[in-house]
């Protein structure tokens, strides 16, 4: 499994220098007093587990190998600076959360690895599940460390109702990654599943739970969370209960920018109280 790799002024050239010729290497110049960079540390690991064959992640002690940290005038700690050709093509400094970090590295990866998983997107979309899951399933016996890949394959998972495989797939990712936006989805996709298998056309509230859960699996996030308010709105045990969970979890469904979030939340808040 790949973590970050410590690196010294003696082999600063191998490491990083001549290696960026062939991927983009990230350097962490930290030390070991430093609270933020403890902090990224755990972030920087993750980056290195997901990004496998496209990025080389490595860490510098600036208090053992000072000789590099002068040469790269690093005043301010953690640095985080990405090599490629041998040459400095981008920066930050501070602790940054793992979805900056993905963010500030996209840009700079190395794509031909990327394309297995991109071609697994564009089946999806196309709705073609069967081939995207025989896709991932293949992307992921080559690359195991690769999160990215295993994210896409536990939501194809619940998407195609295996709710079981999708939850073991996310558990199996690492702390730090649970709050992620994409594998809190994940979650969500997987208990809409289980939801969407289990009609009772006896029970109204259940009935608008089944229909909203199956809304929200099309992509049709705004008519699933219209009707779980719906249902919710009739029935305010439902609503202090169940109710509140499944409106939580088709939350995590909305693009953290969509407009419907902030007044949904609200809503419910008016509702519970």
């Amino acid at each position: 499994m790949q973590e970050t790799i410590p690196v010294t002024d003696e082999n600063f050239a191998s490491e990083v220098l001549a290696a960026s010729a062939e991927v983009p290497v990230l350097v962490d110049f930290w030390a070991p007093w430093c609270g933020p960079c403890r902090m990224l540390g755990p972030v920087l690991d993750n980056l290195a587990r997901e990004t496998v064959g496209r990025l080389k992640v490595v860490k510098l002690n600036t208090d053992e190998e000072p000789d590099t940290a002068t040469r790269y005038q690093i005043r301010s700690i953690p640095a985080v600076k990405l090599f490629r050709n041998g040459a400095v093509v981008a920066e930050f400094v501070g602790a940054q959360p793992l979805s900056a970090v993905r963010a500030f590295v996209e840009p700079h990866l190395a794509r031909d690895a990327e394309s297995g998983l991109e071609q697994a997107r564009a089946l999806r979309a196309e709705g073609a599940y069967g081939k995207a899951i025989d896709a991932l399933r293949a992307l992921r016996a080559a690359r195991p460390d690769d999160t990215a890949v295993a994210i896409e394959l536990a939501q194809l998972s619940a998407l195609t109702g295996a709710a079981d495989e999708a939850e073991a797939l996310l558990g199996s990712l690492s702390p730090p990654l649970q709050s992620e936006s994409p594998v809190k989805a994940g979650y969500a996709l997987a208990h809409f599943a289980r939801l969407a298998a289990a009609p009772d056309e006896t029970d109204v509230i259940q009935t608008a739970r089944v229909a909203a859960a199956r809304q929200l699996l099309r992509g049709e996030v705004a008519a699933g969370i219209a009707g779980l308010f719906a249902a919710a709105e009739r029935n305010r045990r439902f609503a202090s209960g169940q109710g509140r969970s499944d409106l939580l979890k088709a939350f995590d469904l909305a693009q953290p920018d969509d407009p419907v979030l902030p007044a949904s939340r609200r809503r419910l808040a008016a509702l519970l109280h």
